[in-house]
């Protein structure tokens, strides 16, 4: 009786040892991934110099691709600053025409959270064919997101000369969204503006969207030429 009553208990430990580590292994595979990095970690990731394409949209209209260079930079110890520098290719000379430049302040905050202030001047489609200098201020919250990157909400202000009746001198970004993501070296940025310009009793309305892709390096002239020369080639191809 001894000897059954010692296989006994031998049987129910082994028993129960089995299913703590079959719980744990299951414990295991429910737990989530590693946390994301918080926001000082993502934008020191991005510290350096970046090169890339912008594709814009206003209203589900493209316009002309954009390329850029960027220069990202720790100022001080909680503070960061984005220069972009967008240019066109000239299609007669190839040489890189200058088409504007936005300034980006980034504080983090001790929430973890960051404030991000946009400013500068570019080109915004406002009709099929028709593109409008623009200056723009904007300031958005940054927060990580669950993919690990970064996301943004906010608002502000955006001036668009030459439009019709001074339409453009008074717009208001309502409604201010942006996602930041680094994968495999590439950075890609994207930004959505609902926009409202409002004269007397008039008004008009856009959705403008931009998305910046880019890889760190300085040769912003042989990316474009990069590009242009694939654009020929898918060009060329499509007409045999």
């Amino acid at each position: 009786m001894g000897q059954l009553r010692s296989e006994a208990w031998v049987f129910c430990t082994l028993v129960i040892a089995l299913v703590l580590t079959l719980l744990v292994a299951g414990a295991g595979y429910a737990q989530p991934s590693a946390p994301p990095a918080d926001v000082a970690s993502f934008l020191h990731s991005l510290v350096g110099e970046w090169i890339g394409t912008c594709i814009q949209s206003t209203d589900g209209k493209a316009a002309d691709n954009k390329y850029f260079h960027a220069v990202i930079k720790q100022s001080g110890p909680d503070t960061y600053e984005t220069v972009f520098e967008y240019y066109r290719l000239d299609p007669q000379t190839g040489a890189p025409i200058k088409v504007g430049a936005t300034t980006m302040v980034t504080t983090v905050a001790a929430s973890g959270t960051a404030t991000n202030r946009i400013t500068g001047r570019a080109d915004v489609l406002i009709d099929p064919t028709t593109l409008k200098p623009e200056q723009h201020d904007l300031s958005e919250v940054l927060r990580v997101s669950s993919s690990g990157g970064l996301e943004g909400t906010g608002s502000g202000s955006i001036k668009v000369s030459g439009m019709s009746l001074g339409l453009g001198k008074h717009g208001t970004v309502q409604d201010y969204r942006s996602t930041w993501s680094q994968s495999n070296g590439v950075l890609s940025l994207s930004q959505h503006l609902n926009v409202k310009f409002k004269v007397l009793f008039f008004s008009k309305r856009f959705t403008i969207i931009a998305d910046y892709t880019a890889r760190p390096g300085r040769d912003i002239v042989g990316l474009m030429k990069s590009a242009a020369a694939n654009v020929n080639r898918v060009s060329a191809a499509s007409q045999r």
